[in-house]
């Protein structure tokens, strides 16, 4: 029989369908490729499963010869046959993208345990507070985790393991990860400032992790907004790890005050200490700092561009209520290298200035910026005050528990090539564009709020004690009318302007003045699990709004706690399991388990990949050799309980020498 010859037209869509059977052969190749991995075992039925695309792609290019002599009805056959494969490609990658995946960004990337240690950027504790916030609550949270990685499809986790491991530090795992056990593992490890190092624990850390509709109630209502509470509960005290700070000393039977001097050689009468103080909560965290790229003693964190910083003082004291302040604002012109210091202006609390000075650079100038600093090159020819002299001027006005207020602070410490630990930077305390990221001049928050204009001089430049004073006088302003004030995001008010439209919808007030949870709460309908070890229990038994509407159990022995974390991964949303490695918390576990039998009921209940450690219940190890197998082994197995679309955190809490930090 003689095939039909086609016309011109139907010749040329026969050739469009033969070039899209080659793009279908060429993506059946890759997709094999890539999904390779994903292949699971099959019912051996010799037909195709329902859901693998590959099988109908090969059914599809192996059973569809159609050649250019192919009759009309074999062409509209094949069309019809595209289009079902088309279909069910689509609603396979629809799937693929509804799976929850998780990836680093540049900061977390920075804080990776497989860097140079001197090039390392680690993390605070607070970070990995706003992932498991995060996880909880999505997009509704204030802080999100998007500052170090990246979590699209959050609201797709089934499930979210966390484990907390003591005793175990970085020292420790830099030596792991070369071991079989770790370098295969597809965990990745990153650096952690230890709560340790400045007074707290991982339970204290943790414990501000909303982990009920009631408790995030409780936040809301006390601090007006779910992000004021989680600015006021993130830790001003990770500031404390970083700067070298005296401990606190008993506070003297008198109760009056007196400032301290340059030198610390008089002490406050009282610092108190109540959480409740404002002052205390428009610092900056060592977080917030970071973000706004305050210059902080961190390994990693450009060594080269903080080599020749100078601490304002050698050792600080505890900041407290009764900290004076004092408002800084530097002019800065151009030079060889970089932007330099050419003026200073300092302001203390009572609107004085204590020091002011102009300030010549080493290097020549190429831009004196007069019409932003008001500086001119006749103003420098007989200046003889150098950076070294600003700097040890400094270092001798100011108390060692003094806060420092400017707007946008950072880059005058950076022009003076200074660090300081307690700081109250205007352009963050104040936001009238209800965007954290975009800030607002000085002279247009001073026009808002204090209803006068600044830097008005035009050519003549910006006068640094004027800024100082404004600066000061917005900070002063904030401590009289509170927290929320001139803060729009968290439901603060301007002078003159009716709230924004957005603003109201997101912070609708009751009669009593504070923004209903209503909607955020709506969203935290997870349940969260807790197993720790008896000599934890206290820590967290601190908390009972923490521990409100959670399922929370105890046992003594590691791999009891570890049996019960396995099953509160697959029963709750959430589950945090802790446990302690040192040697001081498993001496009496030894002994129990010297005369305990070894039970294999972990290898009846899941199947790990660690040969050495199946059994946890055995002798605590002494050498790092055994550290390294039995820390392997209780990893393996909560990992083996995250489901395929969970979320596997582990944090080890460091050591106690200085310097062996925490490791997520």
């Amino acid at each position: 029989m003689k095939d039909i010859k086609l016309s011109a037209k139907e010749e040329k869509k026969m050739k469009r369908l033969e070039n899209k059977k080659r793009k279908i052969e060429a993506f059946l190749n890759v997709a094999e490729m890539n999904e390779s991995d994903r292949k699971r075992s099959k019912a051996t039925s010799g037909e195709p499963d329902s859901t693998d695309i590959n099988a109908d792609l090969r059914l599809f290019v192996g059973e569809k010869k159609l050649s250019m002599g192919s009759t009309g009805a074999e062409s509209q056959d094949f069309k019809e046959d595209y289009a079902a494969v088309k279909e069910k490609y689509r609603e396979h990658k629809r799937q693929n993208m509804s799976f929850p995946s998780f990836r680093l960004k540049t900061a977390g990337e920075e804080a990776l345990l497989t860097r140079p240690k001197e090039a390392r950027v680690p993390l605070f504790i607070s970070d990995l507070q706003a992932l498991l916030t995060f996880c909880l609550v999505g997009d509704e949270a204030p802080y999100h985790p998007h500052r170090w990685c990246c979590l699209p499809k959050w609201n797709r986790l089934t499930n979210v393991v966390c484990l907390v491991i003591e005793g175990v530090g970085t020292t420790q795992m830099e030596q792991f990860l070369s071991k079989p056990q770790w370098k295969e593992s597809n965990l990745q490890f990153l650096e952690v400032v230890s709560p340790r190092s400045y007074g707290s624990t991982i339970v204290d850390e943790l414990a501000l992790v909303p982990t009920s509709k009631r408790k995030l109630d409780l936040l809301v209502k006390k601090h007006g907004s779910l992000e004021a509470a989680l600015q006021h509960l993130d830790s001003k005290g990770s500031v404390k790890a970083l700067f070298p700070t005296a401990p606190p000393s008993p506070p003297p039977p008198s109760t009056s005050s007196t400032a301290s001097d340059g030198d610390g050689k008089s002490e406050p009468q009282k610092q108190p200490k109540d959480e409740n103080s404002l002052k205390l909560r428009l610092l900056l965290s060592a977080k917030q700092m970071l973000i706004e790229g305050y210059p902080l003693p961190i390994n990693g964190v450009s060594d080269a561009e903080i080599r020749d910083f100078v601490y304002t003082k050698d050792v600080y004291k505890e900041v407290h209520e009764n900290s004076e302040l004092f408002s800084v604002d530097c002019e800065m012109c151009i030079t060889s290298a970089g932007s330099e210091l050419t003026k200073i202006c300092v302001v203390n609390e009572q609107m004085e200035v204590v020091y002011k000075s102009l300030v010549k650079p080493y290097n020549p100038i190429s831009n004196y910026l007069t019409r932003f600093s008001g500086v001119t090159a006749s103003d420098l020819e007989d200046v003889e005050t150098r950076l070294e002299d600003v700097q040890e001027a400094l270092r001798k006005l100011l108390p060692r528990d003094c806060i420092l207020v400017g707007q946008s602070l950072n880059f005058d410490l950076k022009a003076l090539r200074m660090m300081h630990p307690y700081v109250i930077d205007t352009a963050v305390i104040f936001n009238i564009t209800g965007d954290r990221r975009r800030k607002t001049k000085l002279s247009t928050l001073t026009n808002i709020f204090l209803e006068r204009d600044i830097q008005v001089s035009g050519p003549e430049g910006h006068c640094p004690e004027e800024d100082a004073r404004a600066a000061l006088e917005l900070t002063l302003l904030k401590l009289k009318e509170g927290y929320h004030f001139g803060d729009v995001i968290n439901g603060g008010n301007l002078p003159g302007f009716q709230p924004m439209t957005q603003i109201n919808a997101l912070q609708e007030r009751d009669p009593e003045g504070s923004p209903p949870a209503k909607k955020k709460c709506n969203k935290l309908d997870k349940s969260v699990g807790i197993s720790v070890m008896t000599s934890l229990e206290q820590g967290y038994r601190k908390f009972p709004d923490f521990l409100d509407g959670t399922t929370f159990s105890t046992d003594d022995l590691v791999d009891d706690v570890i049996e019960t974390g396995k099953q509160f991964a697959f029963q709750h949303h959430m589950s945090i399991t802790h446990v302690d490695l040192s040697s001081s918390s498993n001496a009496a576990a030894a002994k129990d388990n010297n005369s305990m039998p070894a039970s294999p009921r972990d290898d009846q209940h899941t199947k790990t990949n660690t040969s050495d450690c199946k059994d946890l219940k055995c002798q605590p190890k002494s050498n790092d050799e055994d550290l390294c197998s039995r820390l392997a082994a209780i990893c393996d197995q909560m990992y083996s309980h995250t489901s395929m679309n969970g979320l596997f955190v582990m944090i080890l809490g460091g050591g106690d020498t200085r310097g062996n930090n925490a490791v997520a």
